[in-house]
């Protein structure tokens, strides 16, 4: 098969391997109220237990970006799918949340190299052809995940218990990693500039003084939205719930936000492609959520907030991902992706905690989700920031 076709190969292998992290990610919300009830927890301590996971990605991304760079995709990319495998394991037989804990940090290890694997692969691929439709497509992956969990995985563990879903997500693990030895080819023609994955490469630290001052304002961006979303995908089932809903329809709702980006974020993809401005669709779906935040915090209808929300989480990871082939050196996209995967699990781990540390200290969920709505005003702020710096370059 040409390279010209087999990218397509690529980009539904990166998929595949992604599908294990968006399975790692979203398998805990719609079951954790009855994690919260077998393990005896606090908010606060599932809220961390959503934190944990983020918590290697802070140390080691940045490192596991430089490696995937050095050592080449296929290593990081096996060892990283092991670790999601193992990491889920643990979890599901855990009793404790000492032992719970160390099962989510062994998958967060995990899912921090295959993030950066799956994205750096794609735009090793697409790079100058269709980067923004590729982007797009790519960033459906976590939607996906998160309407199959919400939608299911509530009732699958009301039924059988909350560690069958858990042992779903190990095998969704399984299957990337199969596919991904069979199926995995670097790049055979790189255009010139771009080192082979075997050829030597500067050191860390000299690689992180080329990034750039825009790569740190991206990053900035990616956190900001993923400590809004994911802490609000974390409790939002319970906050249904709390409010009389059944537990699947409580994941249902939880589910709508996710509609808006499978659908849409192909769309926002190609228009990268054709149109730019990548920053102020970022701006745009920052306002949308905080509103959308607020509209849940304040008010007793849920359903449209839900589905506007939607629409604003559509419009800001197509424009992340495709900007930063944009912006970074080709020899270094794996470690410009390591840098945003260590912002989003900043988010990720201060985000969900403090959520959580709110819920109990006020007894209800109002004040945690203003605290979100802030949190994607910074988002929006960030972008407008990085847009003045892209001009002004």
């Amino acid at each position: 098969m040409s390279g010209s076709r087999y990218r397509w190969v690529i980009l539904i292998l990166s998929y595949l391997c992604m599908l294990g992290l968006a399975f790692s990610i979203q398998s805990l919300p719609p079951i954790l109220t009855l994690i919260i009830k077998d393990l005896d927890l606090t908010h606060a301590k599932a809220g961390l237990l959503v934190s944990l996971f983020a918590l290697p990605t802070i140390f080691l991304a940045v490192l596991f970006g430089s490696f995937s760079d050095r050592w080449g995709s296929f290593k990081m990319g096996v060892i990283s799918l092991i670790l999601i495998i193992v990491g889920a394991l643990i979890f599901a037989l855990s009793h404790s949340f000492l032992y719970a804990g160390l099962g989510r940090v062994i998958t967060g290890i995990g899912a921090t190299a295959v993030f950066i694997v799956s994205a750096q692969i794609v735009s090793q691929w697409f790079r100058g052809r269709e980067i923004g439709t590729a982007m797009g497509i790519f960033n459906t992956v976590m939607p996906v995940g998160a309407i199959v969990c919400f939608t299911t995985f509530g009732r699958l563990a009301e039924s059988l218990g909350w560690r069958v879903p858990i042992f779903i997500t190990m095998i969704i693990g399984a299957a990337g990693l199969t596919s991904f030895v069979i199926l995995y080819k670097p790049v055979s023609k790189r255009p010139q500039g771009i080192a082979s994955e075997k050829e030597r490469q500067p050191g860390l630290f000299s690689s992180l003084l080329k990034v750039g001052t825009l790569m740190w304002s991206v990053g900035f961006c990616w956190m900001f939205f993923s400590a809004s979303l994911v802490s609000f995908i974390t409790f939002a089932p319970d906050f249904f719930i709390s409010k009389g809903y059944t537990i699947g329809f409580a994941g249902f709702l939880t589910s709508l936000l996710s509609w808006g980006p499978l659908g849409l974020s192909p769309l926002i993809g190609r228009l990268m492609d054709k149109v730019g401005n990548n920053e102020v669709f970022i701006a745009v779906g920052g306002i949308i959520m905080a509103m959308a935040f607020y509209s849940i915090a304040r008010g007793g209808n849920f359903l449209l907030p839900m589905v506007v929300m939607g629409l604003g989480v559509a419009l800001v990871p197509a424009p992340v991902f495709s900007l930063l082939p944009k912006i970074s050196r080709p020899e270094n996209l794996g470690l410009s992706f390591g840098i945003l995967s260590m912002f989003a699990s900043m988010g990720m781990l201060f985000g969900p905690y403090v959520t959580g540390l709110l819920k109990d200290r006020t007894g209800s969920y109002e004040v945690s989700f203003i605290f979100l709505s802030i949190f994607a005003l910074l988002l929006t702020l960030t972008a407008l920031v990085l847009r003045s710096k892209r001009r002004g370059d």
